[in-house]
Parts: C-alpha cells; structure tokens; sequence
C-alpha cells in the first residue's frame, strides 16, 4: 500500500514548488530584459552571443537564407490607400522590433522620413540609454511632415547630420547594435511603407554590416557625396556558396560594375527602375537584347518619358518594357541576370547617382534570393500589364 505523505513533506513540497516557480520566473525575467536591450550583457565584458542569446529578434516573416532576408511591400499594398485602414505590414513591425531590441546603438541614414511608428522606435531607443544617430537630407525639412518628424527625433536630443548640399543623400540604411543592417530602396516614410512598390533587405553578415559602418562613419563626420573617400573595407563577401559585392556613391565607381555584370548575361536580364537615364547601362542592355538575350523591364511611368529616359532606347530596341501598373509609385532600383544575380539598393541608374549623391549597392549571387526577386519582378510586370486603379 502507498505511504500517505505526512502533512511536514507535503509542507516542504509545497515550499520547492513556490521557490522553483520564482526561480523559473527570475530567468525568464531576466531573459526578457536582456532580449529588449534593458539588460545589455556587453557592458559586463560578456558576448551575449557567446552565451546563445539572440542579438535582435527574428525578423518577421520573409524570404531568403539565414544572413539576408528580403522583404517586398507590394503584396502588402491596398489600392486605394486609405489611412484610417492601413495594418502595419511585415516589414515596419520587422524594422521596430530590431530597434526595440537595440542594446547598444542605431545609426540611420535616409532621403526621406516621415513614417511616424520609426521616429517613436528611435526615441523609446534614446530614452532606454542607446546611443542613436540620424543622417538626413535637409532639403525634405521644406516639407512640413517630415519638418514635423525630424523635430521630433531632435526633440529627444537625437543627433542629426544634415546633407546641406543640392547633391542628395539618397542612401537608405539602419544599423542596429553593429550586427544588423536594413537597407533597399525603402525610405522611413508612409509613402514606401504605404503605397510604393519597394524592397527591403535585413543583413546580419558581419563584413556586409562593417561596410555599412564605415559609410556611415563618414556621414556623421558631415562628410557627403563627393566629400568622402573611399573606404569600403569589404567590397567582396563570400558566405557559403554566396557571393556579395557591396559598394557606395559616388566614390566606388559603382556604375562599371552594373554594367559588367549586364555584359555578363547569356539567359536572361530583367529589371524594374523608378528612374533610369544612364546611358552605359542602356547600352549594356541594348547590346544584350541583339544578342539574343532578352530583356525585360518596367519604367516608373512618371520618369519614363522623362528627360534622358532609356525607355524609348529599349523600345526601340525590342526589348520587353513596360510602365508601372502602381497608382502610386514604382520606386525598384532592381537588375535580375540570369536568375541568379541580383543588383538592388537606393542607386537609380542615373547620372546623379553616380557622380553626386549618396547611395549605396548590393550585388548579389545566391538563385534563392534571385528567385525571390524574380517573383517580385512578376508582380510587379503583371500589374504593369493590368494597372492598378486607386478609384
């Protein structure tokens, strides 16, 4: 027969349960504030990597392997957009939980801003004790929105480098705690969370991140366009079986290597362009196009038929363009060759970008992220074949 425990062991049993249910609740607690960047390990000399603790959340969900993931805006755009109906998307609530879970620092660069659920991100970051810092372009301050937004951050004694030039700083970049980097074509505003087709990649490779770093170094130093030098450390990462090149306007001659890589194709050249007047980049595409490999394109509609526009080149040229199908803006700066290789960042295939402004560029060689593009890219030529209506 089983021994009825006695009232004393019961007693104590009672007592280990409570003590192992705090002691449970302590870690967990513990856990979550080192996790949200209240607790920040590196300060006691400890790696919070070395231990196994996350850096920054997973971001949401995306495509692409463990050190890139790629997000796209439009399966995400509702036309019309309506304000009192937006939900915040995938990729806004991916871009403020990694703030949110800064430790240490943000750095952020971008044209325009206006998209008030990031100012709020950067000021809860200041407030919590990480160290942040902006680098904008003033001439946006003439628009009252974003005059309103960078009050805000600098209101919360946030520290802004200002562009003061008429060169643009067109670079679009966050790097959080020196281990996560966002970049694309996206700006912090409601116009590309909202409504513009954009991409978006989140990076975790270590050298990707330090190229960031070093641009970033410079902008905060007030050195713009063609004031900075350069020092891009890494211009080539190998990660496995993948292959980046990384290189930043106007001092890395980024435009050769676009057009050495068109030069390259022999399946397939695809892209998707907000503003596109480079007329070496034309000509690589056009060379293409009569070899036999075919070319395919959409033209943001606005800039199509724009002074110095290639549209009409590689129309003329029997290359398969189209204008975009967006009641808003088509703002891509993407070139796909071969389905494999992929060329995205804030660099418009323009003259500007490569003598003036600020940009930044990634190359890309991985067929699953070239895959994710390519599916970008047929959406994006589907509704250039079937526009669009914003009513």
């Amino acid at each position: 027969m089983p021994t009825r425990p006695s009232k004393q062991t019961k007693k104590s049993s009672g007592q280990n349960n409570i003590l192992g249910a705090v002691i449970v609740a302590c870690i967990l607690g513990i856990g979550y504030l080192i996790n949200n960047g209240i607790i920040d390990l590196s300060r006691f000399g400890i790696d919070p990597a070395a231990l196994g603790a996350p850096t920054s959340p997973a971001a949401a969900t995306a495509g692409g392997a463990g050190n890139i993931q790629v997000f796209f805006t439009t399966p995400s755009l509702v036309y019309p957009d309506v304000a009192k109906n937006r939900e915040p998307p995938p990729y806004e609530q991916a871009i403020i939980a990694d703030i949110d879970a800064a430790a240490r620092s943000v750095d952020m660069a971008t044209y325009e801003y206006n998209l008030s659920s990031i100012a709020q991100a950067l000021v809860r970051a200041k407030k919590r004790g990480v160290q942040v810092r902006l680098a904008l372009d003033r001439e946006n301050l003439d628009d009252p929105v974003m005059s309103k937004w960078a009050g805000a951050v600098q209101g919360a004694k946030i520290p802004v480098t200002w562009e003061d030039t008429t060169a643009f700083l067109h670079s679009k970049f966050i790097i959080i705690d020196g281990r996560v980097v966002w970049t694309g074509s996206w700006n912090a505003t409601i116009n590309d969370t909202y409504r513009n087709n954009n991409n978006l990649l989140r990076i975790t490779t270590p050298a990707v991140v330090a190229n960031y770093q070093a641009e970033f170094a410079q902008m905060a130093e007030s050195r713009f366009g063609t004031h900075k030098t350069a020092q891009t450390p890494n211009p080539l990462v190998r990660v496995g079986g993948e292959r980046i090149e990384n290189y930043f306007s106007p001092k890395d001659g980024v435009r050769q290597h676009v057009v050495s890589w068109i030069e390259t194709a022999t399946k397939s050249v695809d892209f998707l362009a907000f503003s596109y007047t480079s007329d070496d980049i034309g000509d690589a595409m056009i060379a293409r196009q009569r070899a036999g490999v075919p070319v395919r394109g959409v033209f943001e509609k606005r800039n199509a038929q724009g002074i110095g526009s290639e549209f009409d080149r590689l129309v003329k040229a029997k290359a398969d363009v189209l204008v975009d199908g967006n009641c808003y803006t088509m703002h891509h700066k993407v070139i796909i060759i071969d389905g494999h290789i992929v060329i995205t960042g804030s660099y418009n295939f323009t003259g500007r970008a490569e003598d003036v402004n600020d940009e930044n560029l990634l190359i890309i060689d991985d067929p699953a992220i070239a895959q994710l593009y390519m599916q970008e890219f047929e959406r994006v030529f589907g509704q250039a074949q079937r526009p669009t209506s914003c009513g």
